[in-house]
């Protein structure tokens, strides 16, 4: 085991980690956004919008991701084309993006669906009874306490996030593990231990500052969830 060899190469490896925060930070939030709406839209069971969603939910979550990236990396100009935009190519990154958005987003909203359901029906009738809006209810009541019920979910996803975002080395992009390759195809395999041992640590790194924010939020709310709990009681003159 060469660790000099290691460290020599771990600035390089730490210098492609803006791709790889990049296609994790803009997949997560948009596949955030998302999950509310498809969660929204099975909660309330939309018309023709239901069924759709259960489509999207069952292809996306059937269909491993490696096959999707290729899938959007190669299959987006051609859809483009055939709606009339003349589109030459998409770059990896992008299709990478858009791939991992749409994945992540059908996962997510089987986290935040059964975090709504979880919410006690008296939660719902306590807030009609003080006057609250649907939009009070959501973000006064309802919120509150279903975040600290879907964050644990949110954290593996977002770690599951982190893993997949390794594969988009397949379609062309020179991330963590797209540098990897490179290095190790460069040295014709004589290192490679030492460049994915490297690697391993790189992503150990990522994912571990991950689970620290996410406990963070969870202590957070789960301070929240109580003192919402307490004051919705007593605003409605039940005695805890």
């Amino acid at each position: 085991m060469d660790l000099q060899y290691m460290i020599g190469i771990l600035p390089e490896f730490l210098s492609v980690i803006p791709v790889t925060l990049l296609i994790v930070v803009v997949s997560a939030v948009a596949g955030f956004l998302l999950s509310i709406f498809v969660a929204a839209v099975r909660i309330k069971k939309v018309p023709v919008l239901n069924f759709m969603t259960d489509l999207y939910i069952s292809f996306t979550r059937s269909i491993p991701i490696l096959l999707q990236l290729f899938l959007f990396f190669f299959g987006i100009p051609v859809f483009l084309q055939m709606l009339g935009f003349n589109v030459s190519n998409i770059s990896a990154v992008t299709a990478a993006i858009v791939c991992l958005i749409i994945y992540n987003g059908a996962y997510m909203s089987e986290v935040i669906r059964p975090a709504y359901m979880a919410i006690e029906k008296g939660q719902h009738e306590a807030a009609d009874s003080l006057g609250y809006n649907g939009l009070q209810k959501f973000t006064r009541i309802i919120l509150p306490q279903m975040t600290p019920i879907a964050l644990p979910g949110l954290g593996n996803a977002l770690i599951h996030l982190i893993h997949d975002s390794s594969l988009v080395f397949a379609i062309g992009v020179v991330d963590i593990m797209g540098l990897a390759t490179i290095i190790s195809s460069g040295s014709f395999g004589m290192q490679q231990v030492e460049v994915f041992l490297t690697v391993a640590f790189v992503y150990w790194g990522i994912s571990f500052a991950s689970e620290q924010l996410i406990r963070y939020l969870e202590r957070r709310k789960r301070r929240v969830l109580r003192r919402t709990g307490y004051d919705m009681t007593r605003e409605a003159g039940y005695n805890v």
